[in-house]
């Protein structure tokens, strides 16, 4: 495992790489891999957005 991936893991919310599950953050970690999942999330969400609106267009 490691940290570059684990942060991949995170940041991707609909891939699975199994990262998240071997490591156990404890304390501020915890709460900046819940802030790098909401990142996730958002970043997923402004893709899907604009793809949307691209496709749309035509």
């Amino acid at each position: 495992m490691t940290p570059v991936m684990y942060t991949v893991d995170l940041l991707l919310p609909i891939v699975d790489l199994g990262q998240e599950r071997a490591f156990n953050p404890e304390g501020p970690y915890q709460w900046f891999s819940y802030l790098r999942v909401a990142a996730g999330w958002i970043l997923a969400t402004t893709i899907a957005a604009g793809a949307a609106r691209t496709i749309g267009r035509r």
